[in-house]
């Protein structure tokens, strides 16, 4: 029997064969649902239902392929890697070209590098900001920023707990106390206002105010040892109640209240599908967190009236630095109304061929900033209402005339219909067949050098190319034939480029072409295990660029 597992709540089972599974009183004592099953993202697996409920997530979900017979439906894991679940029963999906840990690493530096984006646009050079609510993929945004800065960053929210509260910040507090005299300790201006109101009482010999201005007249005038009964004293006092300290609280409650929208708005409390790490780090975070505003300190500070934006503290102390940072990160993503990346695909499900379309996009713009210094970013998103992600395009400005699009779309044309209509006037659009959006576009003097990631191909011809081992090793012929299309098409393209995670590259010159970048191939370029590219491969990639730039 190959059944591996069985949910009695959703009364279904999970197998590697669709023909094992028996009947449902055989399989009920196999409902150990704690611990994940390994899954290989090769294989193709099966789901037999034993009622005809059938929950609507399983359809939906990116592992479904299709319905069999009897109830049975065929899943496959293919590109994607990590943590999953189906109703109550959990999944570990292993994944030959990416693992898991590699996965989590590229995706912190997909955090990294569009928290940087986000800064940029909040410069004078960029502002783009409209208020809207929090959407799915904001959740998911907003899940990512707060999984990156405070759980996989160093530091970590333990390390800033540690660093804040060894040594938070105080201010020196002045207050006034009555009190009798031969308690007062020094004598000002203040003593003078209690003469008027206050009996007089005689001091001890040693008593330092008869040495005073007022205890010599005092003596002159009675010939004794007189001094007001009561005066006032000075008291100074540390307090954590600091319009910083007010903020840190601010935001950390504020924490709390996001990570609970979070959990709503992702569906965590209802949802039979979704990534358990999400889960998982957010009730992390929600203990930590509990556990940092459960200090003494925090009984002392009241509520923020304001946001104390320009303090020094915040910008530079370290625990507070971190702090505000994030919050203003999470204030700025919230307003900003370029387009979003799918963050439900890469957080989620880990679409793997998502990730390393992002990825790929960030290692060109890395090699870009060597080569020249941003001086504007701007959006060229199309504005709808369902449309929410950052594949609708970007674009970044470099000194030089360098500019980098992200998914730009080449407009179609509208094509001649009539052949006795004159060609004369006949407008195309920047393509002269129909709409293209390539991934990658690096444009100087009108002239364009094209790259297009290309994860994974046909399922009927198999996943980009691999071998029997899982491995991928060449381009695919018909991807080569998509960079013709686009060097054709797209209006002043020199070159037009495959970039894929495999181990073979390949350069095919156009004809009567004298440049390397004239023309169409392919790159391969994978992450280390530092989810840093190949030293080989992307030098590879930076010198190609750099010829197109030095020489159009």
């Amino acid at each position: 029997m190959y059944v591996f597992n069985y949910d009695p709540e959703l009364r279904m089972a999970f197998s590697n064969d669709p023909s094992s599974f028996p009947d449902e009183d055989e399989v009920s004592n196999l409902s150990e649902l704690s611990t994940p099953l390994d899954i290989e993202e090769g294989q193709t697996y099966f789901l037999k239902f034993y009622s005809n409920e059938i929950p609507i997530f399983i359809e939906n979900s990116a592992f479904y392929q299709r319905k069999l017979h009897d109830n049975v439906h065929e899943l496959n894991f293919k590109n994607f890697v990590g943590l999953s679940r189906i109703g109550k029963l959990n999944l570990k999906i292993h994944n030959k070209k990416i693992t898991n840990d590699l996965y989590e690493s590229m995706l912190d530096e997909l955090a990294a590098e569009y928290a940087s984006l986000i800064f940029s646009f909040s410069s004078p050079v960029g502002q783009h900001y409209s208020k809207s609510g929090i959407g799915r993929d904001s959740a998911f945004l907003y899940y990512l920023f707060l999984k990156k800065y405070l759980l996989n960053s160093t530091p970590d929210i333990d390390s800033i707990t540690n660093i804040f509260l060894y040594n938070p910040h105080r201010k020196m507090e002045k207050e006034l106390l009555q009190c009798p005299i031969q308690e007062c300790d020094t004598a000002d201006s203040t003593i003078v206002d209690t003469i008027l109101n206050s009996s007089m009482v005689t001091l001890r010999h040693d008593h330092f105010l008869q040495t005073t201005m007022l205890g010599k007249i005092l003596k002159q005038k009675t010939g004794k040892r007189l001094y007001p009964v009561n005066a006032v004293k000075e008291i100074k006092l540390h307090t954590f109640d600091t319009n910083e300290n007010r903020f840190i609280k601010f935001f950390l409650q504020e924490l709390l209240q996001k990570i609970e929208i979070i959990s709503k708005a992702i569906g965590l409390e209802n949802n039979s599908y979704f990534n358990p790490d999400i889960h998982n780090h957010l009730d992390l975070l929600n203990k930590k967190i509990n556990h940092f505003l459960a200090h003494n300190m925090w009984q002392e500070v009241g509520q923020m009236s304001f946001l104390p934006a320009n303090s020094q503290v915040l910008q530079r102390r370290e625990g507070y630095r971190q702090l505000f940072s994030l919050y203003s990160l999470l204030q700025l993503s919230s307003h900003c109304d370029f387009a979003q990346f799918d963050f439900e695909n890469l957080i989620e499900i880990k679409n793997l061929p998502t990730l390393y379309e992002y990825w790929c996009f960030f290692q060109i713009k890395t090699i870009i900033d060597s080569f020249s210094t941003i001086v504007k970013i701007n959006k060229i998103v199309h504005e709808t209402p369902i449309e929410h992600k950052l594949s609708e395009g970007l674009c970044i400005e470099y000194g030089n005339g360098i500019n980098l699009y992200f998914n730009k779309t080449y407009p179609e044309s509208s094509g001649i219909k009539d052949l006795n209509l004159n060609q004369v006037s006949y407008q195309t659009g920047t393509s002269y067949s129909h709409n293209f959006r390539p991934d990658i576009i690096i444009e100087k003097n009108n002239q364009k050098l094209i790259f297009d990631a290309k994860y994974k191909g046909k399922r009927s011809s198999g996943f980009y190319g691999e071998n029997e081992d899982g491995t991928i090793q060449f381009w695919k012929n018909e991807d080569i034939d998509k960079m013709h299309t686009y060097r054709e098409a797209i209006r002043n393209v020199a070159g037009s480029f495959i970039l894929f995670p495999g181990k073979n590259s390949i350069i095919f010159p156009a004809h009567n072409s004298t440049k390397n970048f004239e023309g169409v191939g392919a790159f391969p370029i994978r992450p280390n295990i530092d989810k840093t590219p190949n030293t080989a491969e992307i030098k590879n990639i930076k010198t190609l660029i750099a010829e197109f730039l030095d020489e159009v």
